[in-house]
């Protein structure tokens, strides 16, 4: 499923990519998904360019098909739940088991390796009580249009805290059934995620309350006790292009942090909560503390490198002075120094490092504004973020 919104400069090579995977008999169906809230001001509208391509293509509907959603809501679980209902239409009637479909979610731009199928399949023998798998994911620089420094820093940052954090605590949480393992901080990442029907039955479908659904997602299995197993297979996403792209994605994303109450309200209002109170509080506070640290973490270091360079320059020590921001600097600068960060090629070490030193305090900043428009509790998270 590849729910799309105003997705027009990668409509036709979205198409063309899914229309190559389906060819290959990797999975049963692809669904790209369009929304009737696009209206375009003025050209084509992403469903229109990407039915086009698709009949350019000579795409068999039974592999690859285009839905449109004509119901018009903020954020994209409409369009998701549209095309769980095509798929179960798929189901033997004799034998509608909704354990035997697994329905996977991708964003316009995420290009996964044609390997994670198979290695779908054979994980969901291996493990039954798994209903949920998510891939690893790296973020590549948009490779049309300009792209500056802040989006090669970004690519380096958002794999690092991918594969960082995010694969720790998920692994966290299948080593067993303990207070650690239940609350430790768990997601999934809105794309490269694969849920079978049967738990999307149980939850109740996808949630309809924020932006950051794949985040919303994650925190529904873990607050519904069930485990998100990870495949090795990678899928391939692009980061926004630009500074002010950048910062309105980070702010939908910690928005979405800001938001886990609603969550664990939402799984309450379902019957589908199967954490004790106190501990579904613990898991609110240790989600808390990732855009709160983040946000004070990017002033403190900042304001630190700031005032060291002024007592340099107010006859300090030199020497001491500049070793402190010399350690600053790094605490930013070791994610482009590692190789699990490097997917790709043809940036330099160098604007490796530039970048990340220029991305990281904008996304810092993100925090900020998602702050604030928690606090007024009539602002959201944008419906759809810039590519």
């Amino acid at each position: 499923m590849v729910p799309v919104y105003l997705e027009q400069e990668i409509a036709e090579e979205t198409a063309r990519f899914w229309h190559g995977l389906a060819l290959q008999n990797l999975f049963d169906q692809v669904l790209l998904v369009s929304t009737a809230k696009e209206q375009a001001a003025s050209g084509q509208t992403t469903h229109e360019l990407i039915e086009a391509e698709l009949q350019r293509l000579g795409a068999d509907p039974k592999r690859i098909a285009l839905l449109r959603c004509e119901e018009v809501t903020r954020f994209r679980a409409s369009q998701l739940n549209l095309a769980v209902e095509s798929a179960r239409a798929r189901l033997d009637p004799a034998d509608a088991d909704p354990s035997a479909l697994w329905v996977g979610i991708y964003n316009a731009d995420s290009r996964p390796e044609a390997g994670t199928f198979e290695e779908l399949r054979a994980r969901a023998l291996a493990e039954p009580r798994t209903r949920v798998f998510q891939q690893l994911v790296y973020y590549v620089v948009p490779e049309r249009g300009r792209a500056g420094m802040v989006a090669i820093g970004n690519s380096v940052l958002q794999t690092w805290w991918t594969l960082s954090h995010y694969v720790g605590r998920n692994s966290r949480g299948l080593a067993g059934d303990t207070v650690w393992s239940r609350t430790s901080p768990y997601s999934t990442f809105g794309h490269g995620e694969f849920i079978r029907l049967d738990l999307l039955d149980h939850i109740g479908g996808f949630p309809d309350f924020a932006y950051a659904d794949g985040l919303l997602l994650g925190w529904i299995c873990r607050l519904a006790g069930e485990p998100i197993g990870l495949l090795a297979n990678i899928d391939v996403a692009e980061v926004p292009r630009s500074a002010r792209d950048l910062v309105t994605q980070q702010t939908a994303w910690l928005t979405g942090l800001l938001n886990f109450g609603a969550t664990v309200r939402w799984c309450r209002e379902r019957g589908v909560l199967r954490l004790p109170s106190w501990e579904a509080r613990l898991m609110q506070a240790q989600h808390l503390t990732i855009p709160v640290a983040w946000g004070l973490s990017t002033i403190a270091v900042t304001s630190a490198i700031g005032s060291a360079v002024r007592r340099t320059q107010r006859g300090g020590s030199a020497a001491r002075n500049l070793t402190l921001v010399a350690g600053l600097v790094a605490y930013p600068v070791i994610p482009a120094l590692a190789p699990v960060t490097q997917h790709g090629a043809g940036i330099s070490l160098g604007r490796r490092v530039s970048g990340t030193l220029a991305s990281w305090p904008v996304e810092g900043l993100a925090f900020w504004p998602a702050l604030r428009g928690r606090m007024r509790r009539g602002q959201l998270a944008p419906a759809k973020t810039p590519r």
